[in-house]
């Protein structure tokens, strides 16, 4: 059972929600990792979302990140082993891997938004002036492009 009693998670949680009720009908949920049900974080290289897009039939991975502030002026989205623990998920599986980012406000309704592909998100911390063109509407639905292979 997800420990919820640290707020970190709590947050992660709750932006995981989020993020879930943007994708709307087109979407299936094939796994949910919930932040604060890892107890094997550091062995699974799983992201917190595995969705499949219905109509292309196109499986993607979304990890679900939210920051209450910057640090440093970055987004440390990620601990430094992650974003190559997320590169062999897509190694492994052949899926793509999103990286989506909350910042500011509440998880459940984040002041920004970035969905940003795994392989610009190559480290750690990023930073939000060269994310701008992955950023989007907080409460807008998201959309999957099989052509571009854009979740946007």
């Amino acid at each position: 059972m997800p420990d919820f009693t640290d707020p970190t998670h709590a947050a992660g949680h709750a932006f995981e929600r989020h993020v879930i009720g943007l994708l709307g009908k087109d979407f299936r949920i094939v796994s949910w990792m919930s932040d604060g049900a890892r107890g094997r974080e550091e062995i699974d290289f799983s992201p917190d979302l595995v969705v499949e897009h219905l109509p292309s039939g196109t499986v993607i991975g979304i990890e679900c990140k939210y920051r209450s502030t910057l640090f440093g002026g970055n987004i440390s989205w990620a601990k430094e082993y992650q974003p190559a623990k997320y590169r062999r998920f897509t190694t492994a599986t052949g899926f793509r891997v999103f990286v989506v980012v909350g910042t500011g406000g509440t998880p459940e309704r984040p002041q920004y938004m970035y969905c940003l592909p795994l392989w610009q998100a190559r480290h750690n911390r990023l930073n939000p002036a060269g994310l701008k063109r992955y950023r989007r509407d907080p409460l807008r639905k998201f959309s999957y492009d099989p052509a571009s292979g854009a979740l946007k």
